[in-house]
């Protein structure tokens, strides 16, 4: 193989077999009749898929304020910050048009995520590109002169194997070789990200509803651990596990949230001026929230397992880094 060429190296295990399976049986199941349910989990989906992907890149709005861009409201916030918003918002909203098959597509989307951010969005990076940690070089990518060949062979390789290779397996192949190659100097990892949910839309309709971005953002070590350890092993079997895992998890919680009898819960004062709260700030710690409702925080934290137990909050991601997400409130 020349230094120019991709060649990706993989093994799909029993394992990746048996869970390909029940993506596509929950996949078959997975119906969502109501036109406006349709509407409205499209939309939510795409929130969360946008807020958690700019999330991993350190974007430091909150999910109510990419929910309030989106929706063409204006919100405090860094110019840079909002402007990526924006901009992932435009090329998901507008997904179907893209052919994930295109090189030309692809680069075109790139300069739509990257535009009023980079110089040089829309073309791929003329310099050379490293990965550091605490100050430590741990990857180098391939040398600039390379980046256009590499990927032409790379869309070449998705364009042969459409039809021989899964596409929840095709997709992470693309996507860790694409890491591998690092081609643009900055939006590397949104791009990857935006077009594997390409892929799998383009695959079934019903990953519309998915956001396997916030899947991701949850196991952001578990992310970046797999890429390095490929890196390592000269292959990319570790990541298509990890994504198969994410991708299943992502559609299991959907489907539950499609799926759950929704109850009619009454609810106490502070119950609902907790959810209230919520609405206006979904990062709002229980210290904040004891304080605006003047109990303790041990009344906050009963009142939240009450609304957890009854599916109508849910915590997501972790106690500091993570937020609120309000199930239903109807």
């Amino acid at each position: 193989m020349n230094i120019d060429e991709i060649k990706p190296v993989f093994n799909i295990s029993d394992k990746n077999k048996k869970i390909i399976t029940q993506i596509d049986k929950m996949l078959l199941t997975l119906k969502i009749e109501n036109n406006v349910k349709k509407t409205n989990l499209k939309i939510k989906s795409r929130v969360r898929s946008i807020y958690s992907s700019l999330a991993i890149e350190t974007n430091s709005l909150t999910l109510q304020s990419v929910s309030s861009i989106i929706n063409k409201k204006l919100v405090l916030g860094k110019r840079k910050e909002i402007q990526e918003v924006k901009n992932a918002n435009e090329l998901y909203e507008n997904i179907n048009r893209y052919d994930w098959k295109s090189e030309y597509d692809f680069l075109k989307a790139h300069y739509i995520m990257m535009q009023f951010l980079s110089n040089d969005n829309g073309s791929y990076r003329d310099h050379g590109e490293a990965i550091k940690k605490d100050d430590k070089i741990i990857f180098i990518a391939p040398d600039s002169l390379l980046v256009p060949s590499l990927m032409k062979n790379l869309f070449i390789f998705i364009n042969q194997n459409k039809n021989n290779i899964h596409p929840l397996i095709l997709s992470s192949i693309f996507h860790y070789y694409f890491v591998y190659i690092h081609p643009f100097s900055d939006g590397n990892g949104r791009m990857a990200r935006f077009w594997v949910s390409l892929i799998l839309t383009d695959y079934n309709s019903n990953f519309e509803y998915i956001p396997i971005e916030e899947e991701i953002y949850l196991k952001q070590k578990e992310y970046y651990e797999s890429i390095s350890n490929c890196h390592i092993n000269g292959n990319c079997n570790l990541f298509i596990e990890f994504m198969l895992d994410v991708i299943y998890n992502a559609l299991r919680k959907t489907t539950q949230e499609t799926t759950q009898e929704i109850k009619k819960v009454k609810l106490n004062d502070n119950q609902q001026k907790i959810i209230d709260y919520i609405k206006k700030n979904p990062n709002i710690t229980r210290n904040e929230l004891a304080s605006k409702l003047n109990i303790t925080p041990d009344g906050v934290k009963y009142n939240l397992n009450k609304l957890i137990k009854n599916n109508i909050l849910e915590r997501v991601g972790s106690t500091k880094g993570g937020y609120w997400q309000i199930i239903n409130n109807d």
